[in-house]
């Protein structure tokens, strides 16, 4: 039988049925790749997670051993289905350790970090990945502490600092065998703000375990701070007090003044030395304005420039008030 081409009908009923199948095939297409992308299927989006600043847990007996070379924290990448990572970026479930190196004993040993408690279904990678570390005995040793300060630089004139006092005379230290050896000196550095101290001087300082070279050492301290007061004093002399009368007395009084009953007549002077040594006296300064009848005074001891303490602060003046002979007379 032959297919007569050139009838109209023909060609009409075949192209008819090539466009059906490829409508039919185009539809199918674009169904497939719907189902594979629609995002209703969790599983198959894929996201990823950077975790930056990661605690490392070192699986070691810390009592036992001693190591080295290992930084304080890592990035952890992630990738795997978007569900998945959601949820372990939510709870956190998961860390970076080092493997069992109790297993591996002293010496240097090249391992790679793991994370713990991840999902299979992630895929991961870890910055960085290898480490070389020294795993050494441990050594723990008690070391007093030694106060360095320098109180021609900082005190003034006249000031000298009596024994330090510190809330811990001595500290623990624990490290590596080989570094404990290495210990040279274990101390604080007091360096007080500014120069011509006079007071007490109170800090709170670091303690630092240094080598014969003055380099810091990796070890562990307790306590790694201390509290420490010096006591700073000045020279001391003691003086004579003179009573010098001062303000407006009233024209129709004459004053004296005295040492109230019981009464101090000198005082002990604290401050710089120069200062101290061009005195022969001290002059305490009773003010008679407006006193029209005897009384007591207790007057306040003025502090003169490098005098910083007196003792006593202030003390009792008998103030005695008597007539002029000219208000007798009137």
């Amino acid at each position: 039988m032959k297919l007569n081409i050139d009838n109209p009908w023909i060609t009409k009923l075949v192209a008819l049925i090539l466009s059906v199948t490829l409508f039919s095939f185009v539809a199918l297409e674009n169904q497939s790749r719907i189902r594979s992308t629609s995002p209703t299927d969790g599983a198959s989006i894929t996201s990823s997670e950077v975790v930056t600043n990661m605690p490392i847990d070192i699986n070691i007996d810390r009592d036992r051993y001693f190591v080295a070379g290992i930084p304080e924290t890592a990035t952890l990448r992630l990738e795997g289905p978007q569900a998945v990572l959601t949820q372990t970026l939510a709870t956190q479930n998961f860390t970076i350790a080092t493997p069992n190196l109790n297993e591996l004993g002293t010496g240097r040993h090249t391992v790679r970090l793991v994370p713990e408690g991840l999902s299979s279904q992630l895929n991961y990678s870890i910055m960085p990945n290898e480490l070389t570390l020294e795993i050494e005995e441990k050594r723990v040793e008690e070391r007093n502490v030694r106060v360095e300060f320098n109180e021609s630089v900082h005190l003034a004139d006249g000031y000298t600092a009596e024994p330090a006092v510190l809330s811990d005379e001595s500290v623990v230290i624990s490290g590596a065998a080989s570094t404990i050896d290495e210990i040279s000196d274990v101390m604080v550095v007091v360096m007080p703000e500014g120069g011509d101290i006079t007071e007490d001087i109170e800090m709170t300082l670091n303690v630092l375990v240094l080598d014969e070279t003055g380099d810091p050492l990796n070890v562990n301290i307790s306590p790694q701070q201390i509290d420490i007061l010096i006591p700073v004093q000045g020279t001391q002399r003691e003086l004579p007090m003179n009573l010098n009368e001062t303000g407006s007395p009233h024209a129709d009084y004459d004053y004296s003044l005295e040492f109230a009953q019981g009464e101090t007549e000198s005082v002990r002077l604290t401050g710089e030395s120069t200062v101290l040594e061009e005195m022969t006296d001290f002059a305490v300064d009773v003010d008679v304005t407006g006193i029209t009848e005897s009384t007591i005074r207790t007057i306040p001891i003025s502090l003169p420039d490098g005098v910083t303490e007196t003792s006593p602060e202030e003390i009792d003046v008998l103030i005695r008030v008597s007539p002029t002979d000219d208000s007798e007379e009137d």
